[in-house]
């Protein structure tokens, strides 16, 4: 994992395929980010920075921002990425850097899981990020179980990478996540 935000307070978390060029080392910082503003706000500031600074979110009428936590799963040039975005299962079970990915994430969402106790939905953007979530579940359920179900309890949203997202205007079932939380004041 490259970024990620984590908060307590937390009831959703954006799980990203990889960093773009012009994310600066954040999230949704670049161009995919003030898009996705744009598209789901009307403002012309990067998604991911309304997220990580809850005082400019809160200036700007959003302040329910600050319950959106946002990762990066992946920088793109991991020796096992091109297998992952491909599909080829068999390739990445003989691929040890992708096990300890594998077990790293598990870890990850174990002190998600401890963490943040609010969290109730998970938006899995691109393949390759659903693919090691899905490993990393099934890794979970011989680890703790309890962990495992309660993520499993959870609303997963799998949607296409972000890029795709915006290019194809599909991002009706991202704002409606967003919106969902408007309302809550806790």
């Amino acid at each position: 994992m490259v970024q990620l935000s984590l908060k307590r307070k937390m009831k959703v978390l954006f799980v990203i395929d990889r960093l773009q060029d012009d994310d600066l080392g954040f999230p949704l910082h670049g161009i995919n980010g003030l898009k996705i503003g744009r598209l789901l706000l009307d403002e012309s500031i990067p998604f991911g920075r309304l997220i990580d600074d809850p005082a400019l979110a809160e200036t700007i009428g959003h302040p329910y921002l600050k319950r959106i936590g946002v990762e990066t799963m992946f920088l793109g040039d991991e020796s096992y990425y091109p297998e992952l975005l491909r599909g080829k299962r068999q390739a990445l079970t003989m691929h040890e850097d992708y096990h300890k990915t594998v077990q790293r994430y598990t870890k990850h969402l174990q002190a998600v899981h401890s963490k943040c106790t609010k969290l109730h939905t998970i938006v899995l953007f691109g393949r390759s990020t659903q693919r090691l979530f899905d490993d990393a579940i099934t890794r979970l359920e011989e680890e703790n179980e309890h962990v495992a179900d309660s993520f499993k309890a959870m609303d997963v949203l799998r949607l296409p990478a972000v890029h795709r997202l915006v290019r194809d205007e599909r991002i009706s079932q991202v704002k409606t996540v967003v919106e969902h939380l408007a309302p809550s004041k806790s």
